[in-house]
């Protein structure tokens, strides 16, 4: 890793600023601002956020690809899926979701009324 946590009085601090946290990992300050930030804790000091190296070394370790030793990969899953699995619903679910039809179909407006828009006259 880079080790750029000396300040200008050549302390060595493990607290490092959004600046040297982006250095830390070796990627540009926007690219740090949108993926790594969101997923690593930070200390707030007044307006500005300081990041642990202890804690930007975790994330940078759960990011390599191709680790052995039983770790589990990353899922891609997207929300709102209409994946079948070949599990058969239990009768609690089947409840849930009629419930949850029954109260969709009384709750929708008709925009036209049965029959079409003539039955009204």
């Amino acid at each position: 890793m880079l080790d750029s946590s000396h300040t200008l009085t050549g302390i060595e601090s493990s607290v490092l600023t959004k600046d040297e946290a982006a250095r830390y990992c070796r990627v540009s300050l926007r690219t740090f601002e949108r993926r790594v930030q969101p997923h690593v804790p930070h200390i707030p000091i007044g307006a500005r956020m300081q990041f642990c190296k202890e804690d930007l070394d975790v994330w940078l370790e759960s990011q390599r690809v191709g680790i052995s030793g039983g770790t589990l990969a990353r899922a891609s899953i997207k929300s709102g899926s209409c994946t079948k699995v070949g599990v058969a619903p239990s009768r609690r679910v089947n409840e849930i979701l009629a419930r949850l039809r029954a109260k969709q179909s009384a709750s929708t407006a008709r925009l036209c009324p049965a029959g079409g828009p003539q039955a009204r006259r």
